[in-house]
């Protein structure tokens, strides 16, 4: 008896504290955006099912649902509010928030089987497994898991190998230091001045954490930068590989279109089709450019970004999105989107070749918070399967090989992604 008081009083205080969220003035705001109605406690959270891998694809059908537009949704008592429309990710992108990276060599990507790039490969699917399967959430029993178990082994691996960066680093920046202060003694000079400009020849991003120091002085502790280089080194390698992967698949699914990229490649280099490429002929490369855009659109490496406002964001056509929201591009929805991108089931690279808005494709973020790489990423990118193209045509895989595209954090294909290369006879 006593549990089924307690039973009724914990229902009925779940539909009091839904009855006046909804009743609020944030949700007053949101109404302004088309959604399904949540239900008390889920919000529209069972609506995603429990197979984190269909989330996207099911987000992406209620988009349709609702006209195709920026929308609403909400996961237990968190909302919300997935952006498609370039204007409202242009507004997005402005809201004001306060060549070698680490200078290291490291040859971890010439063996596939090091741990680090197992860790990478498994932190896409823990992010989304974790993101979208709700009990995990809960953390006593989370805790008790086997994939909690995992979770801990793939971060311990990722912060060794950040760990082992920094102390190689120190010790290059260290004697970087000391030998200008030995070569510098003379006590009239600005020694601190004279190592600034030296690292600004000779150092790197990792070198400015290294030497940074917190509000009250101190030198930045090593798990603050250990966090910022895990982050760097992972996006730093992971999204890049992927992009290339699924511009070689297009590109052995439309040969048409792999004739032409060649044929640029050709005009670029002439006769010399085995030298490495310069800055100025990456530039000349516009129609590879807008391949590997278009491969972006059609397969995004990152599905969705977002942040929590902090406070109340007004979108272009008044609309106010709440403080406290989670805000959310949804890219796999924003490049499908007809107004922008005509006949989007079609891949055309040409379309990249022509003006658009300034925000209907920002896949490395815009404004202020864009990526810190993309220039890099930009580089690496076309340099890469420049590099592949003038050497080998690339053919589908095998039938039966046709990839699983799922929609984690990064679309990554459950079977793998197989291609042919042929040599070309050059």
């Amino acid at each position: 008896m006593f549990i089924t008081i307690l039973l009724f009083f914990a229902v009925c205080l779940v539909f009091l504290y839904d009855y006046k969220r909804k009743r609020s003035d944030r949700w007053k705001k949101l109404s302004e955006f088309p959604g399904d109605t949540p239900l008390p406690l889920f919000g529209n959270g069972l609506q995603l099912g429990f197979d984190a891998d269909e989330s996207s694809h099911k987000q992406l059908t209620l988009w349709e649902k609702h006209g195709k537009q920026t929308f609403r949704f909400s996961v237990g008592s968190e909302d919300w509010v997935l952006l498609t429309d370039p204007d409202d990710i242009g507004v997005y992108s402005l809201i004001k928030y306060k060549s070698s990276l680490m200078g290291i060599e490291s040859n971890k990507l010439l063996n596939p089987d090091d741990p680090y790039l197992e860790a990478s490969e498994k932190v896409i699917r823990i992010i989304t497994y974790n993101f979208f399967s709700y009990w995990r959430n809960i953390d006593f029993l989370f805790s008790l898991t086997p994939q909690y178990t995992e979770m801990m082994e793939t971060i311990k691996t990722i912060k060794q190998t950040s760990s082992e960066i920094i102390e190689t680093r120190r010790e290059i920046l260290t004697k970087i230091i000391k030998k200008t202060q030995s070569n510098n003694k003379n006590v009239d000079i600005d020694l601190e001045k004279i190592i600034e400009n030296k690292l600004n020849n000779v150092g790197c991003l990792l070198d400015k954490l290294l030497l940074s120091k917190s509000a009250d002085g101190k030198p930045t502790p090593d798990d603050v930068i250990n966090e910022e280089l895990s982050l760097l080194c992972f996006t730093g390698h992971y999204t890049t590989t992927m992009t290339i992967s699924h511009t070689l698949y297009c590109l052995a699914k439309y040969p048409k279109i792999q004739d032409r990229v060649f044929e640029e490649q050709q005009s670029i280099f002439n006769e010399n089709l085995q030298k490495k490429p310069t800055n100025n002929e990456l530039n000349q490369m516009k129609y590879l450019e807008a391949v590997i855009k278009e491969s972006i659109r059609v397969i995004p490496t990152v599905t969705k970004i977002g942040r929590q406002l902090k406070n109340d964001l007004t979108l272009k056509d008044g609309r106010v999105v709440p403080a406290g929201i989670s805000v959310i591009i949804f890219y796999e929805a924003a490049f499908k989107n007809p107004k922008v991108f005509p006949e989007p089931e079609k891949y055309i690279p040409e379309r990249f070749l022509n003006p658009m808005h300034a925000y209907a494709f920002v896949p490395f973020s815009a404004g202020r918070r864009n990526c810190i790489g993309f220039r890099f990423a930009w580089v690496a990118m076309k340099a890469t399967l420049s590099n592949i193209l003038r050497r080998y045509e690339v053919l589908p895989g095998e039938p039966g090989t046709e990839p699983q595209f799922v929609g984690r954090i990064i679309t990554e294909s459950k079977n793998g992604l197989r291609v042919k290369l042929k040599k070309r006879i050059l």
